[in-house]
């Protein structure tokens, strides 16, 4: 099955249905506005349709086209020269730790794997080059556009990116011209469509299209580039394509009702003529048009990015249809130009935790890198991050060997909200997934409680859903260490070979274990990695649906460091729709009778942060902020506390830095780590 873009999913459709359906539309009057005025209009639109109905648009003449399907075996054929390229499904040209996800794509593509070399083939080198049979061009009078599909992340080694390039040979392959030097892959999609101009070379004969990549000397393992859905067509004199018009991810739209959004696009001039100016047109379900004129320079194979100055409202729940299409005098060529998509209505908007975990191992030599990372996002307020590793001391094999059989049994992966990611776009994807729907609240509370845990989560819906939801309690611990060989880190960074990375590029190879600590460690998830069983089926907004998790507090856990995490899974497609923690560690010190459930929020702060703790029954309260040297910088005033208490206590005087802040009731104190960031 050949992969579409979000984009191609959007836009695909035959041009008649497209036609059919607008010129249906275009009979509605609109209601509430002027009839004379918009009957007028309809009598335009049904004299341009009458038009375009008798003028078929004109599809592009394609020379030469290849997607790799019909290849058999692993060698490049029909004209093909290989030069160390393979042919295969993604899955068997990749290993499991590439760059390149090898189980998204199941159609064939061209790839040198950074892995290969280990399943027959060879490593990637300096020179791994491929190109096309002889494509004539001699009758070709305008002009000639090469199109491909690539997933390149130019990943570096001793801060030396690996290098990819489409080629131009008009003699045979005795020499070649660099026509393009690849771009790094976006942050959307794992393969981008990229243009190229071949107009220059119209009237040669043997003609032949290149594809070279080079590691740059750095015979490693991981990157190495996959191209897909290759062609070389004649473009038209004029036209302009619509590739994107917003939302065009579905998590992406939802808006509250009675609110408005404003839509975005991106055009592509697809044609020989620098385009000028263009109209955007869009309406909603059977509304009435809305049009917005943009007067920009788009040469040859350029892209512009609009925005569509018209607000759009939501006015009901659910799904509304809208039709987004541009206008271009004298683009001949309709079959590009409309994209079907759709905004959602939800009665709020639920604040939207991402959740990422990932697959780590004390003997993994990139481990680092997950440390870093994870570093990074802690700071990030909406993250919830879970280590969960494998074979080590601190291994957790039933959740290891969930991902092990969704394929993940490299032991080093990321996963955010259950989906793949590629370590080099984490971050964008992970940026991402902020902007998505939530779904509902998650409301928790609770913590130790003797040598139980009670977490009590309420989940409150923004829309009514159905569907096979779970909940999943996660309990991680931090600052884990031990004094064995065994918790002793594998450290590929250790010299800067693979550039910084959060310091240890400054550490042995072989870090020692009393100089590692791990934290966001995955101690226990319940009821089980995939959340079964069920815990509805329906859920409806304006509904409260409670459920009670109680677990052994085990006796090698330091519950001082422990954090609870909890999911909603949609199993129908293993999507986590939100997640929340406890804005607390589950820590209880001193006399647990006294006081429980200390924390701040937020962390890092920076004007203020709110210190919340449980009471059990009449105690005084001393509150104090000190610096990591004890020194007592702020104080609250002594009070009786009872049950649950919330002080805000103000930051934007402190210096950014780490802070200690201190409760003490009678017998019981407890300490916790403030970073303020201004």
């Amino acid at each position: 099955m050949k992969r579409v873009s979000k984009s191609q999913s959007f836009a695909k459709g035959s041009m008649k249905n497209r036609l059919q359906n607008k010129f249906l539309k275009l009979q509605r009057v609109p209601s509430g506005l002027c009839k004379n005025k918009y009957s007028q209009m309809n009598k335009i639109f049904t004299l341009i349709y009458l038009v375009l109905m008798a003028h078929n648009a004109q599809a592009q003449q394609v020379l030469f086209k290849e997607t790799f399907e019909l290849m058999p075996g692993l060698n490049l054929s029909q004209g093909w020269s290989s030069g160390g390229w393979r042919t295969s499904e993604m899955y068997n040209l990749y290993c499991s730790y590439s760059y390149v996800p090898q189980y998204k794509y199941f159609a064939k593509v061209a790839a040198i794997s950074g892995c290969y070399g280990e399943k027959g083939g060879p490593r990637n080198n300096s020179n791994v080059f491929c190109y096309t049979k002889s494509i004539n061009l001699t009758s070709v009078q305008k002009g000639a556009f090469l199109k491909y599909d690539s997933y390149f992340n130019r990943t570096a080694v001793n801060n030396i990116p690996e290098r990819a390039t489409v080629e131009v040979s008009v003699n045979d392959g005795a020499s070649w011209t660099v026509l393009q030097v690849v771009p790094q892959g976006n942050t959307v999609d794992s393969f981008t469509t990229q243009y190229v101009n071949l107009s220059q070379y119209l009237g040669y004969g043997n003609v032949r299209i290149g594809f070279r990549y080079s590691d740059q000397g750095q015979n490693q393992k991981l990157g190495g580039w996959a191209i897909d859905d290759i062609e070389l067509f004649l473009p038209e004199q004029k036209d302009l394509s619509l590739e994107i018009f917003s939302p065009t991810d579905s998590l992406l739209a939802f808006a509250v009702v009675n609110n408005t959004i404003i839509h975005t696009g991106t055009v592509l001039n697809k044609g020989l003529d620098t385009i000028h100016s263009f109209v955007v047109h869009y309406k909603r379900g059977s509304s009435y048009v809305l049009s917005d004129t943009f007067n920009a320079i788009i040469p040859p194979l350029t892209k512009f990015n609009f925005t569509h100055d018209i607000p759009d409202t939501v006015f009901q729940t659910g799904k509304t249809n809208i039709t987004a299409w541009i206008v271009v005098p004298g683009d001949v060529n309709k079959s590009n130009d409309t994209i079907h998509t759709y905004v959602q209505g939800a009665h709020f908007m639920p604040k939207k935790v991402v959740m990422v975990e990932k697959g780590t191992a004390t003997w993994h030599q990139f481990a680092p890198m997950g440390i870093t990372y994870f570093n990074m996002l802690h700071y990030d307020n909406e993250a919830n991050l879970a280590a969960i590793h494998s074979t080590d001391p601190m291994g957790y094999k039933a959740y290891a060997d969930y991902f092990y059989d969704m394929n993940y049994y490299s032991g080093l992966y990321f996963m955010i909200d259950r989906k793949y990611t590629d370590w080099g776009m984490l971050f964008s994807t992970f940026s991402r997934h902020k902007q998505h729907f939530g779904y509902a609240d998650l409301e928790l509370h609770g913590g130790v409680a003797g040598n139980r845990i009670d977490i009590g989560v309420t989940v409150k819906p923004a829309i009514d859903m159905t569907g096979d939801f779970r909940l999943l309690l996660l309990i991680t611990e931090d600052k884990l260490s031990g004094t064995s060989p065994y918790w002793r880190q594998m450290n590929a960074y250790a010299g800067g070979k693979w550039g910084p990375m959060g310091g240890f590029e400054n550490k042995p190879d072989t870090i020692p274990a009393q100089d590692m600590q791990y934290d966001f460690v995955a101690r226990k998830i319940t009821p089980a990695p995939d959340g079964s069983p069920t815990f509805a089926t329906e859920l409806k907004y304006g509904g409260n649906y409670y459920k009670k998790f109680n677990i052994r507090l085990e006796e090698e856990w330091n519950r001082n460091n422990l954090r609870a995490i909890v999911m909603l899974l949609r199993n129908d497609d293993t999507l986590i729709l939100n997640s929340a923690k406890l804005n607390y560690f589950l820590n209880v010190a001193g006399d647990e009778k006294e006081i429980s459930r200390t924390g701040i929020y937020p962390n890092p702060a920076n004007e203020y942060t709110t210190l919340e703790f449980e009471a059990k029954g009449n105690s005084k309260a001393d509150v104090w902020v000190a610096d990591i040297n004890g020194r007592r910088l702020l104080s609250l005033q002594p009070a009786t506390v009872n049950g649950i208490n919330k002080l805000q206590i103000p930051t934007y005087n402190l210096p950014t830095g780490l802070y200690i802040i201190n409760v003490l009731t009678g017998e019981a104190k407890h300490s916790l780590k403030l970073q303020v960031v201004h």
